[in-house]
């Protein structure tokens, strides 16, 4: 932006002018002064903190000391940077004063003076600002040829205040609206901007040339290796001819990454059309590599340990199939210790099989486990579509076989299930390990028929939804600022479950409902909340309930808290009233890292039973939900 009183509000080469200065500092050090800094209050809070956060006064104090000509010049430099800020915070008139052991910094006898200074005390350096009057927007026009939506976006009005962001705003809010509309070409001039004094005003004047409308072309991809271009082009979705969109790009982009097989993707629109009028693009991508080994382990008190291990094929034959094979070894300290479970698995994922967002996916299992409610071998196939409607919502439906052989109570039975399991997924939240904000929502129907052996027919339902509310800036005092977001997080579960078609005795033990432990109730050993069998051990239920409150706060970099309240209830007639809710309630820590927190809850059961242990132990890597 162009001012012609000469003062300009540009904040272009700050932070060069910044380094610049640093470096200079470190040269005068070899004799430093010592300095302390006082800002005086302007009255605004968030000028103050502006002033505080660009200041190489008070940054560099301590991290590069400097002699008396360079505390002089680091003065005199952050005298120029306070007007830009004010300016570009709408004063135009202002007072800006740095005084030094009580003179003023473009005072000729300060560097004799401080030449003279002790080392202690430390010089006092006062930095004294004085606003002057807020002046706003005067005459505030956008030429050129645009649409009346991109003029619509075109936001400032006279009588505004005259905030540099604001101006920047609107220019940039007019070129992204022109750039939706298909004017790929489009440019728009840096703002003229003249100040009026006397009417304590600023005029702005914007200058668009939309150019031509233009349709996208061809798609030029660079950087493969494995990974087949076909595969590349299906998995972007771009057509040739639909119109030029960066919305859409980088949606396209985004979509790609998420196959799974390429480190990073860049999407760039040609600067000129083609001999057909279309803007070509030029796709630079990088592969991953191909294989990838993941190690993992969880810990809780009421069913011991677990280790886990799976190896990863992101390129199996070229598209971006993705083979997973999976091991998982269990209750290693439980309370039968002679006893290890584990779980196998195998997964074969063909993305975009006959359409884009249409995937094929094979299931291989295998199951050994020893719980109280019952000891379980057991074997399962699964073949089933994914379909993806949109960013948020998506689908799953498919064909299962279950042949498991349960002892519950000393009684053994074999069962042969055949299901067609079917699943609706919505997903708004912004971070699938740690999410700060959104709903997630998962309905799932599985119809189920017993082939042969024990068991008979029933339909399984369940709907789980989870929301994350960002409480950062909306409990905060004083000036909101974006490095808040995402510290204090309000946490939500709700899930509800129902079996019909049967009674809950001839469901096979392991379909039923179970409530208690890390994943549902903390505070409860694991499937220890609902009805019992004769023996004194969990029988499980066909209706489910279950909520929770979570508050997650972090501080400093990598740690944070969690005060938690769980609650569930399993009935063996329908879905469970509140009355029958078993609480826990606990705290926990986390650690954060790329993968996602590394979570410690110490939880308690609200009412006591006996046989419960007053105190439960949960460590694992994510967030409970």
């Amino acid at each position: 932006m162009a001012v012609t009183t000469g003062q300009g509000w540009r904040w272009l080469g700050i932070w060069a002018a910044c380094a610049g200065l640093a470096l200079a500092a470190q040269a005068f050090a070899a004799d430093p002064q010592p300095y302390r800094v006082t800002i005086v209050p302007t009255g605004d809070a968030d000028l103050d903190g502006a002033i505080a956060e660009s200041s190489l006064l008070i940054g560099l104090r301590e991290r590069a000391p400097v002699g008396p000509f360079a505390l002089v010049t680091r003065a005199d430099a952050d005298k120029a940077r306070f007007l830009k800020i004010l300016n570009g915070l709408g004063h135009y008139a202002p007072r800006v004063e740095v005084r030094i052991a009580g003179r003023a910094s473009d005072d000729p006898a300060l560097l004799t003076l401080l030449e003279d200074l002790p080392a202690a005390p430390p010089a006092p350096v006062e930095i004294n600002i004085d606003p002057g009057p807020l002046y706003h927007l005067g005459v505030v026009d956008l030429q050129g040829p645009v649409s009346a939506t991109a003029r619509a976006a075109f936001t400032l009005q006279p009588g505004d205040p005259a905030r540099a962001a604001a101006v920047l705003a609107a220019g940039q809010s007019v070129l992204d609206t022109l750039l939706e509309e298909g004017f790929a070409l489009a440019t728009l001039s840096e703002p003229d901007a003249v100040v009026d004094h006397a009417a304590r005003t600023l005029d702005i004047l914007y200058l668009a040339e939309p150019g031509p409308r233009l349709g996208l072309g061809a798609v030029e991809v660079i950087g493969l290796d494995r990974l087949r271009e076909d595969a590349v082009h299906r998995r972007l979705g771009l057509t040739p001819g639909e119109p030029f969109s960066p919305s859409r790009l980088e949606t396209a982009r985004r979509d790609l990454l998420a196959a799974g097989a390429l480190a990073w993707a860049r999407l760039t629109p040609a600067t000129m059309p083609d001999a057909q009028g279309r803007l070509p693009l030029r796709l630079e991508v990088a592969e991953r590599p191909l294989r990838a080994l993941r190690l993992g382990g969880a810990y809780s008190s009421d069913i011991g340990g677990s280790l886990t291990a799976s190896w990863t094929h992101r390129n199996l034959f070229g598209r971006a199939e993705q083979l997973t094979l999976g091991a998982e070894v269990g209750e290693l300290a439980a309370n039968r210790p002679d006893e290890l479970g584990y779980l196998t698995t195998a997964t074969l994922r063909l993305p975009d099989i006959w359409r884009r967002d249409l995937n094929l996916r094979f299931d291989l299992g295998a199951t050994r486990e020893f719980l109280d409610a019952y000891d379980r071998d057991a074997a399962n196939a699964a073949v089933s579509l994914e379909r993806r409607f949109s960013n948020e919502w998506s689908g799953r439906a498919g064909l299962g076989f279950d042949v498991s052989r349960v002892t519950q109570d000393g009684v053994t039975r074999d069962y042969r299930l055949l299901s067609l399991p079917a699943s609706a997924m919505y997903d708004s939240t912004d971070d699938p390990l740690d999410p700060a904000r959104g709903i997630r929502l998962t309905v799932q129907l599985i119809p189920t028929e017993a082939l042969e052996g024990a068991g008979q027919g029933f339909v399984l339902g369940r709907a789980t939804g989870s929301t994350y509310l960002d409480l950062s800036n909306l409990l905060q005092s004083g000036p909101q600022t974006t490095n808040r977001n995402g510290r204090r997080i309000l946490a939500t579960r709700l899930a509800l479950g129902s079996i019909v078609g049967t009674e809950a005795d001839t469901v096979p033990p392991d379909w039923r409902f179970y409530s208690g432990g890390g994943g549902s109730v903390r505070g409860y050993p694991f499937q220890s909340i609902g009805p019992e069998t004769a023996s004194g051990q969990p029988a499980g239920g066909d209706g489910l309930l279950e909520t929770a409150l979570e508050l997650r706060q972090r501080f400093g970099a990598n740690w944070g808290l969690a005060g938690f309240l769980d609650a569930g209830a399993i009935s063996a007639n329908g879905l469970p009233g509140a009355d029958s809710l078993s609480v826990g309630f606990g705290l926990g820590l986390r650690y954060y890292t790329p993968i996602g927190p590394v979570r410690v809850d110490v939880a308690t059961p609200l009412t006591q039973r006996e046989g419960i242990a007053p105190v439960q132990l949960y460590i694992g890597i994510g967030q409970a939900f």
